[in-house]
């Protein structure tokens, strides 16, 4: 009997502390670049707006944005400028004209820090931590037109061709390829976005969000509650998929079965012409490394931390009394 309860005692510890990992503590942040204000706009996880940083931290017209594994938000802002924001909002400009930049898009970091960014001549340039630049790929490569980047769990770097009318695929060495085109049904793609599961989600324009799993296989999987100038997506820790709406001034959230309802709305809530979308816990750590691999949470961390060697503690002590 005391064998059972051992093992009923244990594998109901290991269900809670493996639970945890997909259920976080803390509560999201949203980040929004607002192109209109020139400012990014920071949410709580119940739609409360604060300003994180505007024009006098040197935002110009900001588009897309990225976080770093430390919390540093990197934003493309304007032309060809990258500005780095701290955690605790201190400005810097990360990279310009004389790194390479020609115009500044899509960003995405990859799991070795460096950060990838479409400029205006059909080139994907590669940034390392330093700030040093080098292309990564170009027009040779397929490059065309490419507005939004995120990296699979494989290392491949995804974006997509709002001219081209398709997903390009990047390997880790910069070989390109067509994942999904036109005869996909992809339309205008502009943003796209992992899920933890490895699926791909593509907002493809007049109001429609797409599912590709790893295969190319597609599905549709949202347009409700998306106006016609949706622009960046992203997931938030639970598995929900967040939409700036440009046109309407407004954020759509999407729960994993496609239901839909408004996160926040208007110029009231500091939106005008919102771009792109990140996430971080409220401890600040982002929440998706490359790839939509979760981070576990500093409270998950400690409790496994306690907890696994208890677990094990408990198993030996049977095992003697045994």
């Amino acid at each position: 009997m005391r064998t059972s309860l051992h093992w009923i005692l244990t594998a109901a510890g290991a269900a809670f502390l493996l639970g945890s990992l997909a259920a976080p503590v803390r509560a999201d942040i949203l980040y929004v670049s607002n192109y209109g204000f020139n400012t990014i706009q920071k949410f709580t996880s119940d739609g409360v707006g604060t300003v994180f940083a505007d024009a006098g931290d040197g935002l110009n017209s900001p588009g897309r944005l990225a976080f770093d594994s430390v919390g540093n938000l990197y934003v493309a802002n304007g032309g060809s400028t990258i500005l780095k924001l701290t955690p605790d909002g201190v400005s810097s400009v990360f990279a310009d004209a004389s790194d390479g930049l020609n115009g500044a898009g899509g960003l995405a970091f990859d799991g070795a820090g460096n950060l990838f960014v479409v400029t205006g001549n059909d080139t994907i340039l590669k940034l390392t931590p330093d700030g040093l630049g080098s292309v990564f790929a170009d027009a040779s490569d397929g490059v065309n037109g490419l507005t939004s980047l995120a990296f699979d769990r494989a290392g491949n770097l995804y974006g997509t061709s709002y001219y081209g009318k398709m997903i390009e695929k990047f390997t880790p060495d910069g070989v390109g390829s067509v994942f999904a085109d036109a005869s996909g049904g992809l339309i205008v793609p502009i943003s796209l976005a992992f899920d933890t599961a490895g699926n791909l989600f593509v907002e493809n324009g007049f109001a429609e969000i797409v599912k590709f799993t790893s295969s190319g296989a597609r599905s549709y999987f949202a347009g409700f509650g998306i106006d016609n100038h949706p622009v960046g997506i992203a997931f938030d820790s639970v598995g929900n998929l967040f939409v700036a709406n440009s046109g309407s001034n407004s954020i759509g959230k999407f729960t994993p079965d496609g239901g839909d309802s408004w996160f926040a709305h208007g110029i009231w809530n500091g939106l005008y012409n919102p771009v792109d979308l990140a996430f971080t816990n409220d401890a600040g750590v982002p929440l998706l490394q490359p790839g939509g691999r979760l981070i576990p949470e500093p409270s998950t961390l400690a409790l496994l931390g306690l907890g696994l060697p208890a677990l094990l503690c408990l198993s030996r002590s049977r095992r003697r009394a045994g």
